[in-house]
C-alpha cells in the first residue's frame, strides 16, 4: 500500500495549476477570479451579494468587466492580438447584427470612435430585445453611452419581451435581464428580479447541472451535431458567465459541461481533413457545415477561446486553427473576436496525433475508434446511448441505438438517410414541411430502418398526446421509439417515469492497443409491443482492419422476426449470386409524391443475395472509391439466412413498401459533395439479413474487414468459428497476429480475447463493466505525456489518474498481466 499511495502523489502533483500561464487574461480567464457559491439545502442560492456588481448597477458586467475593458487595451501592445483586432474591425463594418453589435460595442470602447457607437444606435435592431447573447452584451458595454430616455425605452420593451406573452417569455434570459437589472431602482426591476430567479433556477443550476451529466467528464450533450453547438451549449453556459461576472461567485466554473468542446468534435471527425467533416450521428445538417464541425450558432465559437485558456486546453487550438484554415474567402477570421477578448497566444498546443485513438462518450452512448490519425485510417462508431430531447418528443433525434458507421478511404457502411429539413430541401425530395414534417425525415431518415441497427418485427406504432389523439409520432417497421408511451413503465417493470432515462446503454466498455470492446444494451429502446425480451450488440474492432459484431435477442413471439441492417452509398454485391425479387415475392410498392400515396411507377428495387456475405466499395453511387468493406455472416448458418438488399432509383428510402422519394434534379446531385459527405444515400442500398427458421432467441454474428484497392479480405474469408451451447469463438488472422474471440452465448454478455503473434502474448476476459481509462497503454510512447502534460487533461481525463496511477503500482510491485 506505501508504493500505491506513493505512485499516485507523483502523479497528482505532476498536474500544474489549470490555466498557469504568463499573459494577462480578463478576469473570466482566471479560474481562481470568483467566490464560492452560496448554497441552500445542498443546492445553488439565488443570492445577490450587496457588493457585487449586479447590486451597484456596475457596468459592464455580462462577458467582460469594466476592469477587462483596460486589460483588453494592454493586450493589443501583442502583434498577434491586434490583428485579430483588426479583424474584428473589419467584421463591425457589417450590417448590426447581434454578434457584430458586439463587435461594434467593442471597437468603441477600445477606440473611441463614434462610428461605431453611431452604427450600434442606427441599427433597427437596436431597440428589438434578443435572446442571442451578443445583444445583451452590446447593450451592457454601451450601457453608460446610453442616455436615460434610452436606457428606460430600452428596459421597457426587454420587460414585455420577457412577459407571459411576450416574445422571450420561454427563452432562457437571465444574461439579458441581468444586464438591464439596475441595483432595485428600476422601474422594472420588479420584473427583473423576479425573471432571473426564474432563469437562474431553470438554466444555472437545472440545466447546468442536466448537462454536466450528460457530459459526464467526457462530453456530449442532448443534441446531435450540427446542433450540439448551439442552445445546449451557449445559452446555460453564457448564463454561468454573467452571473459569475454579475454576483462574484464562481458559477463559470460550475458549468463543468462547457470544458469538453474539444475532444467531443475532435473525436467525431473523419479521417479526411479537407474538407474537415465529422460522421455522420445523429441530426446533422451537413457533415462539413461550419456549425458541424464547430459550435458556430450565435457566436458560440467565440466562448471556446474562454474554455481553451481557463483550462489550458491544447486540443482546442489545432481544432480552431484547422476550422480557420479552410475558411471561405467570404467569410474568414470567424473566431477573431474570441480569440481577441480570451486567447492566450502564448498557450501551447498539442500534437493530436498524440492522443489515444478510441474514446467513449458514454451518456450519448458514442465510442469513436480509429487505427491510426493518418487520412488513410480505418474509422468506425458505434452508439448505444440516451436518446437526444431537442425539440422533446421525437423531436430532431435519431432512432438509431446499435447502430455503427465504418470508414476506410471513404464512406462504407453509413448512417443513411436525410435527418434536417435543409437535406430535403437542397436535394428536392417530394413533400412539404420542415424537419421531421417533412415525409422522407419523419418516416425514413429518424427511424430505425435508416441506420445499422436491428429492427423486430414490422409493427407501427402511433403515440397519443394527453387527451389520446394520434401524434406525428410514429414507429415505423419494428423500429425503436424515442419517446416512451405512458403504459409502457410498468410493462418494463417500473413502477413511474423515470427522469433522464437512458434508452440504450454501452454496459462494458474498453480501449486497448490491440482491440476495442463496447457492449450495448438496447432493450428499452423498442416499444414494450415488439416483445423484446433481451437484445445487444457486442462491437469488437480487432485493429487495425477487422471487425466482430454478435448480436443476441430474446423475444417473447418468434414470429417478431429481428432484421439486422447495413447501409452503403454504392450498391453490395454478393459473395455468390443474387436475383431480383418478383412482384409477388416484394408485395405491393407505392410512391408518396408530395401529398398521397399512389402505385409506384416503377416497382422492384429488391434483390436477393445469395452466399455468406458481401463486399461494399466506397466512393459515391456513381464513382467507386479505393476502399473496401468484406461483410462476413457467420450466425446464422448461410443456409439459414434469408438476405437481401433493397434500393437504388426509387427505392433507396423504402419503407414498408412506401418510398420517401425525390425528383429527377435532387437525383442529379447523387454524387454531389453534399449528398455523399453527409451520407445521405441518394440511389443508395440497405443490406436486410433475416433468419430463415423464427426463433425467441436469435443471434447474428458477423466478421467484417476493411481495405483498399489491390488488398483481399483474407481475413474475414480465412475467419474460421467453433459453436458451442455456451460460446461463439472465431478465430481470426491479420497482418501476422492471430486474434481468438470467444463471445458468451448465454449468461452475461461477456467472453474472452486471446491476441498471439510477434508480441507478448494477450490473454483477456472480456469486461463486463465500463473501463474508461487508459491503463492497457503504458507501454505507448506518449502514454507519460497523456499523464503529466496538463495540456491532455481535457481528453485524458482526471477520473482516469487513480485507476492508472493503481495499475502502475501493479506493475512495480509484481508485473502486469494480460
Amino acid at each position: 500500500m506505501g508504493m500505491r499511495n506513493l505512485v499516485l502523489i507523483v502523479i497528482v502533483v505532476a498536474w500544474p495549476p489549470i490555466g498557469s500561464r504568463a499573459a494577462e487574461g480578463l478576469l473570466a480567464t482566471r479560474t481562481d477570479a470568483f467566490g464560492p457559491i452560496s448554497f441552500e439545502a445542498g443546492l445553488p442560492k439565488f443570492f445577490i451579494p450587496p457588493d457585487c456588481r449586479l447590486a451597484r448597477n456596475e457596468h459592464p458586467r455580462c462577458l467582460l468587466t469594466k476592469d477587462d475593458l483596460d486589460v483588453l487595451r494592454s493586450r493589443l501592445a501583442d502583434t498577434r492580438l491586434a490583428a485579430e483586432f483588426r479583424a474584428v474591425q473589419r467584421q463591425a463594418a457589417d450590417v448590426w447584427r447581434a454578434e457584430s453589435g458586439f463587435k461594434q460595442a467593442i471597437a468603441w470602447k477600445l477606440t473611441g470612435e463614434p462610428k461605431y457607437l453611431d452604427a450600434i444606435r442606427r441599427s433597427p435592431d437596436f431597440q428589438r430585445p434578443s435572446f442571442v447573447f451578443g445583444w445583451a452584451a452590446t447593450m451592457d458595454l454601451v450601457w453608460d453611452d446610453l442616455t436615460v430616455e434610452e436606457r428606460r425605452e430600452l428596459s421597457d420593451r426587454v420587460a414585455q419581451a420577457v412577459a407571459r406573452d411576450g416574445s422571450l417569455f420561454w427563452r432562457p434570459t437571465l444574461p439579458l435581464v441581468s444586464v438591464f437589472y439596475e441595483g432595485g431602482s428600476g422601474s422594472n426591476d420588479a420584473v427583473f428580479l423576479a425573471r432571473m430567479k426564474h432563469d437562474f433556477d431553470e438554466t444555472v443550476v437545472r440545466w447546468t447541472d442536466k448537462l454536466n451529466r450528460w457530459a459526464d467528464g467526457r462530453g456530449g450533450s442532448d443534441m446531435s451535431h450540427g446542433y450540439h453547438g448551439e442552445h445546449a451549449y451557449w445559452e446555460p453556459f453564457v448564463a454561468a458567465i454573467a452571473w459569475s461576472h454579475a454576483t462574484g461567485e464562481d458559477y463559470l466554473g460550475r458549468a463543468e459541461f462547457a470544458k469538453y468542446q474539444s475532444p467531443f468534435y475532435w473525436y467525431h471527425f473523419i479521417p479526411e481533413r479537407d474538407p474537415l467533416s465529422v460522421e455522420k450521428i445523429g441530426v446533422t445538417r451537413t457533415a462539413d457545415d461550419f456549425s458541424a464541425v464547430s459550435p458556430a450558432h450565435c457566436g458560440a465559437n467565440h466562448l471556446l477561446f474562454l474554455t481553451f485558456t481557463r483550462e489550458n486546453d491544447g486540443l482546442g487550438l489545432p481544432w480552431m486553427e484547422l476550422v480557420r484554415s479552410q475558411e471561405p474567402a467570404w467569410s474568414t477570421d470567424r473566431e477573431a473576436l474570441g480569440r481577441l477578448l480570451w486567447w492566450d497566444p502564448d498557450q501551447q498546443s498539442l500534437d493530436p496525433a498524440t492522443l489515444p485513438t478510441t474514446r467513449l462518450f458514454p451518456t450519448s452512448g458514442h465510442v469513436t475508434m480509429r487505427s491510426d490519425w493518418t487520412e488513410d485510417a480505418t474509422f468506425a462508431t458505434f452508439r448505444c446511448g440516451r436518446f437526444g430531447e431537442i425539440d422533446g418528443g421525437w423531436g430532431r433525434n435519431n432512432a438509431d441505438n446499435l447502430s455503427f458507421t465504418i470508414r476506410k478511404r471513404g464512406p462504407l457502411a453509413i448512417d443513411s438517410g436525410p435527418v434536417h429539413g435543409q437535406n430535403t430541401t437542397v436535394l428536392k425530395f417530394l413533400g412539404e414541411g420542415s424537419d421531421s414534417g417533412v415525409p422522407a425525415i419523419g418516416n425514413y431518415g429518424r427511424q430505425t430502418i435508416a441506420h445499422n441497427s436491428i429492427t423486430v418485427g414490422d409493427g407501427q406504432f402511433v403515440h397519443r398526446d394527453w387527451q389520446g389523439k394520434p401524434t406525428r409520432d410514429v414507429v415505423r417497421s419494428g423500429g425503436q421509439s424515442m419517446p416512451q408511451a405512458r403504459d409502457w413503465w410498468q410493462r418494463w417493470g417500473f413502477a413511474e417515469p423515470q427522469p433522464e432515462f437512458q434508452e440504450g446503454r454501452i454496459t462494458a466498455y474498453r480501449t486497448h492497443p490491440q482491440y476495442d470492446y463496447a457492449c450495448g444494451d438496447a432493450r428499452f429502446s423498442y416499444p414494450p409491443g415488439w416483445g423484446v425480451e433481451e437484445i445487444t450488440r457486442q462491437f469488437v474492432y480487432l485493429k487495425p482492419d477487422v471487425f466482430v459484431v454478435y448480436d443476441r435477442l430474446a423475444l417473447t413471439d418468434p414470429r417478431q422476426q429481428p432484421c439486422w441492417l447495413l447501409h452503403s452509398l454504392r450498391e453490395p454485391r454478393a459473395t455468390a449470386g443474387e436475383r431480383a425479387l418478383t412482384a409477388a415475392e416484394i408485395g405491393p410498392q407505392f410512391l408518396w409524391n408530395g401529398t398521397e400515396r399512389i402505385p409506384h411507377p416503377d416497382p422492384g428495387g429488391h434483390i436477393a443475395m445469395d452466399g455468406d456475405g458481401l463486399t461494399i466499395e466506397s466512393g459515391s453511387p456513381g464513382e467507386a472509391g479505393t476502399g473496401w468493406l468484406h461483410v462476413r455472416t457467420l450466425i446464422p448458418a448461410k443456409s439459414q439466412c434469408l438476405r437481401k438488399k433493397v434500393g437504388g432509383r426509387g427505392h433507396d428510402f423504402e419503407v414498408a413498401g412506401v418510398q420517401y422519394g425525390l425528383t429527377d434534379e435532387g437525383y442529379r446531385m447523387a454524387d454531389d459533395p453534399y449528398a455523399v459527405r453527409s451520407t445521405i444515400g441518394l440511389l443508395g442500398w440497405r443490406v436486410e439479413l433475416r433468419p430463415r427458421t423464427p426463433s425467441r432467441i436469435v443471434e447474428f454474428l458477423h466478421v467484417m474487414q476493411v481495405g483498399t484497392a489491390g488488398q483481399s479480405p483474407d481475413a474475414a474469408v480465412g475467419a474460421s468459428q467453433q459453436l458451442t451451447a455456451e460460446a461463439a469463438t472465431v478465430a481470426v488472422e491479420q497482418a501476422g497476429t492471430r486474434f481468438v474471440l470467444s463471445l458468451n452465448r448465454i449468461g452475461p454478455r461477456g467472453g474472452t480475447i486471446a491476441v498471439l503473434g510477434s508480441g507478448p502474448e494477450i490473454r483477456d476476459a472480456l469486461p463486463e463493466t465500463v473501463e474508461d481509462h487508459w491503463r492497457h497503454f503504458q507501454d505507448d510512447p506518449h502514454f507519460r505525456l497523456w499523464q503529466t502534460d496538463p495540456r491532455y487533461r481535457l481528453v485524458i481525463g482526471e477520473m482516469a489518474d487513480a485507476a492508472n496511477a493503481a495499475d502502475t503500482a501493479d506493475r512495480v510491485e509484481g508485473g502486469l498481466k494480460h
